[in-house]
């Protein structure tokens, strides 16, 4: 599973939208009753490409099934989300 890049977000501080490309990781597998669930976690922390205001994402995914996105959590510091993250499954 990854994330459709680019990620969209707005500088809180200059209103700027940025670009992000992040990658997701898988951090962690558990058997279930249907088979595996898997952990995954994307991380950005940098400056705006406009104003240099600290930006930091990091969004969580859960996979259960695998191959179906279960869950997913962002978290922002000094940005907004433009538009939500798309998931894409790798061949």
């Amino acid at each position: 599973m990854n994330i459709k890049t680019p990620y969209k977000v707005k500088c809180l501080s200059c209103g700027s939208e940025n670009l992000i490309a992040m990658e997701l990781e898988c951090t962690g597998s558990y058997e279930r009753t249907i088979g595996l669930e898997l952990e995954h976690l994307a991380t950005f922390d940098d400056c705006c490409s406009s104003c240099g205001n600290p930006i930091a994402v990091q969004i969580e995914l859960w996979e259960y099934p695998e191959g179906t996105v279960d869950a997913y959590a962002v978290r922002l510091e000094g940005a907004e989300e433009i538009e939500k993250p798309v998931f894409i499954q790798e061949i």
